[in-house]
């Protein structure tokens, strides 16, 4: 028998064998959503050059199925893609990674006590810069109220612990700065950029940063104790650097196989293999992934002994997870639109198409582990709320002003009182045990506020935001 014909004949039991081992990944998908009352989820495997698995599952939003032309809101990934962008600028030799910041941003607009010389970009895209601007970061990816030139707020920049540090801390902030950066050495926003030199060559056709999509083409977010979707939706205001893309399984698909197919050109093979070397080393863990590096967007780990690229997208009710095993040339993107448990049912697909991929016999009992991780977070009762009562409607409601975090209202309906920040929007409701009110702008997180009156100036005390001060 000829070689040709028995390759042929291994290639052909392969697909099969793999055929008949996707449906688990059917089965297991449906069983979640009917145990978990998900709206619906999206998968895609790839290997080496192709696309070997993608599927959908339920609804995207309240009117249409989840298909392959579902548009999904990747939050956090985004930060590969401009971690990408930056590096290929690293690679032309238009920047040094060893850099220091204040060479694009004047350190000017920062405190005095800031010593920006001594952050690198290297320490942008590793979380290791030591700085912390909470109102930059909410307001970018929250209430979507800040100015056109962000470096406005970097007044309000501080060290995260008191000194500069270079210790590993994730947050939002590097990849704003990096941002800043991309504007500085390239003239252009850096949405422009990332489609023109990533998604662009790679051929991400239905991926990008504005929401310039029909509202029923995205996957909406959702929670377990509701069919409608909840507030947490995503505008195009506060599609920041860290977390501002919109794609599509197939799309993400194209993404993962950059960084499998050994034979790919459409980013040059050298600069790959720069951007996902260039990382700081960690040590955490996460469920069954280790994580013992990060840099330029990706955690660089493990999942059951075998290294692994992955990263987590999540904003209540969007939730992501990308990654892929350099060794076995695989990879998938699993997303879920459900806030409660969405992270870890996704962390829980990933898993299981990857026992499949590696034939693991032991696969089925290896998955029910994940149960006792996710199980408790729906056992928990959605609470009930007492609205928030105040008899001297004109005196509290009005405009308060936060310096560092813009215009907060406050408005009275026949519901009761309203608090608005931005494009944030919520009912006041009674915090009993703190004697507080109680907002929840985003399902699952609360927020706290208290209020003052001396000498007939009213204040509303914003947890650790500080004070808004009635106009």
């Amino acid at each position: 028998m000829s070689r040709t014909i028995i390759t042929l004949i291994i290639l052909v039991t392969t697909i099969v064998g793999n055929s008949q081992s996707f449906k688990k990944i059917d089965s297991l998908s449906n069983l979640l959503i009917e145990k978990y009352n998900l709206q619906g989820l999206g998968i895609v495997g790839v290997q080496k050059n192709k696309v070997v698995y993608q599927k959908s599952f339920g609804k995207a939003n309240s009117t249409h199925n989840f298909s392959d032309s579902t548009k999904i809101y990747i939050a956090s990934n985004t930060k590969a893609f401009v971690g990408l962008a930056l590096s290929k600028l690293a690679f032309e030799k238009k920047i040094d990674w060893s850099d220091s910041i204040s060479k694009y941003i004047p350190s000017t607009y920062f405190p005095s006590n800031i010593d920006v010389d001594k952050v690198t970009i290297r320490n942008l895209i590793q979380h290791t810069h030591g700085l912390s601007n909470d109102p930059m970061v909410f307001r970018t990816a929250y209430s979507g109220e800040f100015p056109e030139d962000l470096r406005a707020l970097l007044k309000f920049t501080v060290y995260r612990n008191d000194t500069l540090s270079y210790d590993f801390k994730y947050s939002n902030l590097g990849y704003l700065l990096g941002g800043l950066i991309i504007k500085e050495v390239t003239g252009k926003d850096w949405k422009d950029y990332v489609a023109d030199n990533v998604l662009k060559p790679i051929g991400m056709t239905s991926t990008s940063a504005h929401i310039d999509f029909e509202p029923n083409l995205e996957a909406l977010p959702f929670e377990h104790f509701s069919n409608e979707p909840i507030s947490s939706r995503k505008s195009e205001n506060t599609l920041h650097i860290a977390g501002g893309i919109y794609s599509t399984l197939g799309d993400m698909g194209k993404w993962l196989r950059i960084f499998i197919d050994k034979n790919q050109t459409s980013i040059n093979p050298k600069l790959v293999t720069e951007y996902l070397s260039n990382r700081t080393i960690t040590k955490e863990q996460m469920g069954p992934f280790t994580m013992d590096g990060y840099g330029n967007g990706w955690i660089f780990g493990t999942l059951m002994g075998e290294k692994l690229f992955f990263h987590f997208g999540s904003f209540k009710g969007y939730e992501s997870i990308m990654s892929f095993q350099p060794k076995n040339e695989t990879g998938v993107f699993v997303f879920v639109n459900e806030r409660v448990g969405g992270q870890r049912i996704s962390a829980m697909l990933s898993t299981y198409y990857y026992l499949i991929m590696s034939n693991d016999s032991n696969a089925d009992n290896k998955i029910q582990t994940f149960g006792q991780f996710i199980d408790p977070l729906y056992e928990k009762a959605k609470k009930d709320r007492t609205l928030f009562n105040y008899k001297n409607i004109d005196e509290l409601t009005g405009t308060y002003v936060s310096p560092k975090y813009g215009n907060l209202i406050v408005d009275k309906n026949g519901d009761g009182y309203t608090f608005s920040l931005g494009r944030l929007k919520s009912l006041a409701y009674m915090d009993n045990e703190n004697n507080q009110i109680l907002i929840e702008w985003t399902p699952g997180i609360e927020e706290h506020f208290t209020f003052s009156n001396t000498k007939g100036k009213m204040k509303l005390i914003y947890g650790d935001f500080g004070e808004f001060i009635k106009k």
